[in-house]
């Protein structure tokens, strides 16, 4: 017999389980949040470089912003971590407040792994300054930077695991605005449907309406109509930490009330 089915028999009605929540999830979206101040400040050019972007430009690009774009790489290694640490906050206000996690954890593993990605084509492309820089051929330059290319294409899809795998822990514990975790949700499967496809999208066209025209696949269009989804999965992540950030601030005060009783 369960404790719930043991305070029915007493005729005692179980307490509703209240959200316990942290200012780190709030903390992690701000930090994720500054790669905007280092993608302004840094990348100066157009790296890793956009689709139909012809090889002379590519070497170019390459050539003249080595600097910034090495310091953005080294940037987004830092605060790109704000990802992991937002997710692990929602894990620990499941954990906290007697929600199963095991979702929540792989949802921590999942944003791990973009962020690692995306980390790692910042870094190529880092290098591909270098070997521009050293004397690197212009073919040597285009390659390096399609393999950065396609390394930060695929990083949306375990975003979208880890968005899913959340939102979908945070619906299991009825802890959370129902209309968060299902945006959430939402914004999770977008995600994972547009990192399957905007790899071969990107190939066959990118987002450019010429290249759509010519080639004849819908995987270009398609994917440019998942990104417009993908705002949902940012608005989700501040919403999430606004949520937890207060439900904070109502657990010290009911601590601090509870203290002076």
């Amino acid at each position: 017999m369960t404790v719930t089915d043991i305070a029915s028999v007493a005729g005692v009605v179980p307490e509703r389980r209240q959200l316990a929540g942290n200012r780190l999830a709030l903390a992690g979206v701000a930090m994720y949040f500054l790669e905007w101040v280092g993608i302004a400040a840094f990348n100066l050019g157009n790296v890793p470089a956009g689709q139909g972007t012809s090889p002379a430009e590519i070497l170019g690009q390459y050539t003249q912003h080595g600097p910034g774009i090495q310091l953005l790489a080294g940037w987004l290694s830092l605060v790109l971590l704000g990802r992991i640490l937002f997710v692990a906050g929602i894990r620990d206000a499941l954990r906290r407040s007697g929600a199963d996690t095991l979702l929540a954890d792989f949802a921590v593993i999942a944003m791990a792994v973009s962020v690692v990605l995306e980390v790692t084509a910042y870094a190529i492309a880092a290098g591909g300054t270098y070997a521009a820089a050293s004397g690197a051929d212009q073919s040597t330059i285009v390659g390096i930077d399609g393999t950065a290319n396609f390394v930060n294409l695929i990083l949306a899809a375990p975003i979208g695991v880890s968005v899913l795998s959340a939102s979908v822990a945070m619906v299991r514990s009825r802890l959370f605005p129902a209309w968060l975790a299902w945006l959430g949700v939402a914004a999770g499967l977008a995600a994972c449907a547009y990192g399957v496809i905007v790899g071969p999208a990107f190939a066959a066209g990118g987002t450019c309406g010429e290249a759509l025209c010519t080639t004849g696949s819908i995987l270009p269009g398609l994917a440019q109509a998942i990104s417009i989804a993908l705002v949902a999965a940012w608005i989700w992540m501040i919403a999430t930490g606004v949520v937890l950030f207060r439900a904070a601030g109502s657990s010290i005060g009911h601590r601090r009330a509870a203290q002076a009783a």
